[in-house]
């Protein structure tokens, strides 16, 4: 036996039933999580993050309706708490590329660094590489990087994806296709 749905947790959760939303938080934190991480790139303020959510849903349960999934309900607030997060951030770090660390000699230098079989310079590059990608993902529309953080690092199906933002498949698809399109061009641009 499966146990209680998701909406039948929720429900009870709204009639103050702590239990069933220790259920329901148990279910979902892993994701929640893994999203902020995806969206912040920082660990512990995912798992802050993802802690926070599952309180603002506990303090919004009221408002909760049984026609809407409560992981679209849980995925609102994770999106609004990211949101928030990026609004109250005033000061950003620049972020320097390697080239203006190292000067123009920096190609050479990794390309010579690739031909040596120490492990620490190809780990550097690994790093740098992971890098390049998230400040990539960084620059995407909040639109076209909330979709592909869903489809790329949570693996859902575009049907699900667009289930869980309320918008057409088609909608998921083309900012998907943008998506692609923007993190091509910022990666071939830096090469």
């Amino acid at each position: 036996m499966a146990g209680p749905s998701d909406k039948e947790l929720m429900v009870r959760a709204r009639a103050d039933d702590a239990g069933a939303f220790c259920a329901l938080a148990a279910r979902h934190h892993g994701w929640i999580e893994r999203f902020l991480y995806h969206m912040t790139w920082d660990r512990e303020q995912a798992e802050d993050g993802a802690q926070e959510v599952l309180v603002r849903v506990w303090l919004a349960r009221e408002r909760y309706q049984p026609i809407a999934s409560f992981s679209t309900f849980a995925f609102t607030v994770a999106r609004n708490w990211w949101r928030n997060l990026r609004a109250r951030r005033t000061f950003r770090p620049r972020v320097v590329a390697l080239e203006d660390q190292v000067g123009p000699k920096a190609r050479a230098l990794l390309r010579e660094l690739t031909a040596l079989d120490d492990v620490p310079e190809r780990e550097l590059l690994r790093t740098y590489a992971r890098f390049r990608i998230r400040r990539a993902i960084d620059a995407l529309p909040e639109a076209q990087r909330v979709v592909f953080v869903l489809a790329h690092f949570e693996d859902l199906p575009h049907a699900q994806i667009a289930a869980l933002l309320g918008i057409p498949e088609a909608t998921v698809k083309s900012r998907m296709h943008h998506a692609y399109r923007k993190l091509r061009e910022a990666l071939i641009e830096e090469e």
